[in-house]
């Protein structure tokens, strides 16, 4: 969820909840508490909210306030880089979704491209063109899940990161040219893509990044990493791609956030915000992860 959540405006017959809690399914398939979101007054709508939700947040629209309530918020965020910030938040917080809901996304992988196989390596257009068709057809075939994250390097050649679940990919061990030994990159095994034609690819599975991460704290790292470095900026639009059947949050309304926890509760969360308009709106959230 973004740090303010802005979702689409629709008509005042739809709109019947304040309160919308946001709950992950974890790995042995219970719920766990992600988010509380809370408004004065009625703005959330109960059906077909989810099917917006990926669209929505790879946007910056706010269309559940109105037009003079939206140009406040920008003038009181001090321009530009703020508002960047927030919708790198925004990307972030989709992307945590698929992970936390997901645990099946256990490769992290890298493509690159050759300059014998594609004419502009710092075209985004170009090397998407590619990506996209590969990751369609995995999607169809073989079952593929994924969030991939564009980086433009300092030379202006653009490669994708991005995590997969590994039963709908084709590996092999990555042999090292010089020895032919199997290669391995901090003690865990590294593997090729075989059916990736346009450059090279680089796998290796997804394990803690410390002792005190979970699984999927590790795995949202890995990705956040590289979205951190575009501080800001989208590279062809966007700050990550996401496709696949995967699951998503769990959403459950209600009239006031003591349905969900008490205040005392509440003081627990590891993010707050609060924010108050001049029209008398008034938005809080409270993260727990």
């Amino acid at each position: 969820m973004p740090v303010f959540r802005t979702p689409f405006r629709a008509s005042n017959e739809v709109i019947t909840h304040p309160v919308r809690a946001k709950y992950y399914i974890d790995p042995e398939g219970s719920l766990k508490l992600a988010c509380i979101q809370n408004f004065n007054q009625p703005r959330f709508r109960e059906a077909g909210w989810e099917d917006t939700e990926t669209e929505f947040t790879q946007n910056s629209s706010s269309e559940i306030i109105s037009a003079e309530e939206e140009k406040e918020l920008n003038e009181n965020q001090n321009g530009t880089l703020e508002n960047l910030g927030r919708a790198t938040r925004r990307a972030r917080k989709n992307a945590l979704d698929m992970i936390m809901c997901n645990k099946d996304l256990d490769m992290f992988a890298t493509f690159t491209y050759s300059p014998e196989k594609v004419e502009d390596k710092s075209s985004y257009e170009e090397c998407y063109k590619y990506l996209g068709i590969w990751l369609r057809n995995r999607v169809q075939r073989n079952g593929l899940k994924y969030v991939c994250v564009p980086e433009r390097t300092k030379k202006g050649d653009i490669h994708f990161h991005g995590i997969m679940n590994s039963s709908a990919l084709k590996l092999s061990r990555a042999i090292s040219p010089y020895n032919n030994r199997p290669l391995t990159h901090n003690g865990k095994p590294l593997y090729n893509i075989t059916d990736w034609t346009k450059g090279f690819t680089s796998v290796e599975p997804i394990t803690k990044l410390n002792s005190g991460d979970d699984e999927r704290t590790a795995v949202s790292k890995y990705i956040f990493k590289y979205m951190g470095k575009q501080s800001g900026q989208k590279i062809g639009g966007r700050y990550c791609l996401i496709g696949g059947a995967l699951k998503r949050p769990v959403y459950v309304y209600g009239e006031s956030p003591d349905e969900f926890l008490s205040a005392e509760e509440r003081a627990t969360a590891a993010y707050t915000n609060h924010v108050e308009l001049s029209s008398g709106l008034v938005y809080d959230e409270w993260s727990f992860i």
